[in-house]
């Protein structure tokens, strides 16, 4: 009896943490991590700055996920982590170049009209 008992316990203990690394949580552990440690900022800036340049830079740019997140997870948990990361990660840096990228070119645009507005008023 205890023989069998100790047995399913060792079963227990190694086969738990495997069994609560489910795909789903890994894609919504994905999707916050990448929230927090994407640099939106950065993006934005980028495609305020460099335009369309920066915008390509956002699409083309994968974010690699941290290793720490990974550490004693199953492969295919970190397989799934990691493609949820890079997915969601790119669409957070694609929309924040984007932003960037209106908002510079809306800039731009009132500025040459401020421009030309004064120079038909100097005349």
């Amino acid at each position: 009896m205890k023989k069998a008992l100790s047995i399913i316990l060792i079963h227990l203990i190694l086969l738990v943490p495997i069994l609560a690394q489910q795909p789903g949580d890994a894609c919504a552990q994905a999707k916050a991590d990448a929230t927090m440690e994407v640099n939106s900022t950065v993006w934005f800036g980028a495609g305020c700055l460099f335009g369309l340049l920066g915008l390509g830079a956002a699409y083309v740019i994968e974010p690699e996920p941290s290793a720490t997140s990974l550490l004693g997870k199953s492969p295919d948990y970190v397989a799934h982590y990691t493609d949820c990361y890079k997915e969601s990660g790119k669409n957070i840096q694609t929309k924040k170049a984007m932003n960037g990228c209106l908002i510079g070119t809306g800039v731009q645009v009132l500025g040459y009209v401020l421009v030309a507005v004064a120079a038909e008023s100097v005349d």
